[in-house]
């Protein structure tokens, strides 16, 4: 009897496959794109690749496999932001969780945690503007609306105080709009904005920067239908023939 070996019918060794891949693998690429697709990213996940495997996953967006997958790992992401004191990408990522399902408990209480203290240190370091998207952040998932209100406000207030630049007047303008946002009622937040698109208008105007100008006469006029100031605007503008 001939000797028993190891051999294919072609006289070629079998492949010896990797650690934890299946043997059926190069079988299922080739018949299935999106299963491959998906074997790619949980090998990123498994390595702990996490950003490279989120984008994997967003790439089959659509599927419910990769919706559950997103939220994980988006998830994990967040918590490790928040283990580093990273909170700027903590609120970010827990915010993007929040956005796919306003109902889970680890997203809302995520959110508002991350905020919160991303919120307290922008206010400590004095970094008000920082401290207006932080609260905002906050508002979105706190039911404490008061407490976001007044902090947010104090926090517009620096902001508006330090405008002594177009970039430091748009800032200013930001942190109105965040108090508006989260207190409609707020008549602080309607004259801050006010006076905000009214000196961009004027400092537009000045830099010869029309559409600019004419952005902010036009906002001004949304918000104070008939000011004068911003009719007047307008139509130097037209005059010039901006």
């Amino acid at each position: 009897m001939a000797p028993n070996n190891l051999t294919s019918p072609a006289g070629r060794p079998p492949r010896t496959l990797r650690p934890g891949r299946h043997w059926l693998s190069p079988l299922l690429r080739r018949l299935s794109p999106v299963r491959s697709a998906i074997m790619g990213a949980r090998r990123l996940e498994d390595a702990g690749r996490l950003d490279e495997a989120l984008a994997a996953w967003k790439m089959l967006k659509g599927t419910r496999v990769s919706r559950a997958a997103t939220f994980r790992l988006t998830l994990r992401r967040a918590r490790a932001a928040m283990q580093a004191g990273d909170w700027a990408e903590a609120v970010k990522d827990f915010g993007a969780l929040f956005t796919l399902d306003p109902h889970d408990v680890r997203a809302i209480r995520g959110l508002e945690s991350a905020a919160l203290r991303g919120a307290r240190q922008a206010q400590t370091k004095g970094h008000w503007i920082e401290a207006c998207r932080m609260w905002a952040a906050f508002g979105r998932a706190s039911t404490d609306i008061d407490k976001c209100v007044k902090n947010m406000r104090d926090c517009a207030r620096y902001v508006a105080q330090s405008a002594d630049s177009t970039e430091k007047m748009a800032d200013a303008l930001e942190g109105w709009r965040l108090l508006k946002a989260v207190d409609e009622d707020s008549r602080e937040a309607q004259q801050g904005m006010e006076w905000c698109h009214l000196s961009l208008a004027r400092d537009a105007e000045r830099a010869s920067d029309h559409a600019g100008a004419r952005a902010h006469w036009n906002a001004l006029l949304e918000l104070s239908p008939g000011d004068q100031r911003a009719l007047d605007g307008l139509k130097r503008l037209s005059a010039e023939g901006a």
